[in-house]
């Protein structure tokens, strides 16, 4: 959920259709689409599968290994990301703060950075850091030399932790990649020590979204 994958297809050199379907978690709902070389017959297909799929959970990311994985090397600074929120006032927390605040993850450039994402409610999150490849190197106890990812969906009550090399000075965002849990705060940044924040206001108004006189 709120991921990007990327799919190496193999064309017949006949051709042919090639349908890529995806299934809407804990449904029968289909969507997709169909890679069809010139003159190809495009088979008819259905909106529903015959049966509604589980719930996301971790089965999968245990199973996921890197190809390229980071240099092996022991984590310097562990940083907490407690990933919480109420669904009845629609207010997203990361270390019980919604967004806009003045808290930041602090690291410095050269150290191997471990995020520990938790849950502890019904909602699951994928969390988004920019500026760096993350891999997820322990699930729910766990450890694991699992996928280089830059988007990780945390389930629900589970616990998930991703390591990165602190390489890319400056002040980068981490937050929920479903936007409306973004807006809701479930936003942080990642601050290198020394990083300039002239251009970090996390109060001011966005000018594209004041109205004009």
């Amino acid at each position: 959920m709120a991921q990007r994958l990327d799919l190496k297809v193999i064309i017949r050199k006949e051709g042919g259709a090639y349908p890529i379907l995806a299934q809407g978690e804990g449904t029968k709902l289909l969507c997709g689409v169909v890679l069809a070389t010139k003159g190809a017959s495009i088979p008819k297909l259905s909106l529903t599968a015959s049966t509604s799929t589980a719930a996301i959970d971790n089965t999968q990311e245990k199973r996921l290994r890197a190809v390229n994985p980071l240099p092996d090397r022991p984590i310097d600074r562990m940083l907490p990301a407690r990933l919480g929120g109420n669904m009845a006032t629609y207010v997203w927390t990361i270390n019980e703060a919604a967004y806009p605040n003045r808290k930041t993850l602090d690291i410095r450039k050269g150290e191997r950075v471990g995020i520990a994402f938790t849950i502890s409610t019904k909602m699951g999150h994928p969390m988004h850091l920019h500026g760096h490849d993350f891999q997820v190197v322990e699930i729910d106890g766990e450890k694991i030399s699992g996928a280089l990812r830059d988007t990780l969906f945390v389930p629900p009550r589970s616990q998930m932790t991703v390591a990165f090399d602190a390489d890319n000075a400056g002040i980068w965002p981490l937050h929920c990649h479903l936007l409306y849990h973004l807006d809701s705060g479930m936003f942080t940044v990642v601050k290198y020590d020394g990083a300039d924040t002239k251009f970090w206001q996390p109060n001011a108004k966005a000018k594209e979204f004041t109205p004009s006189n």
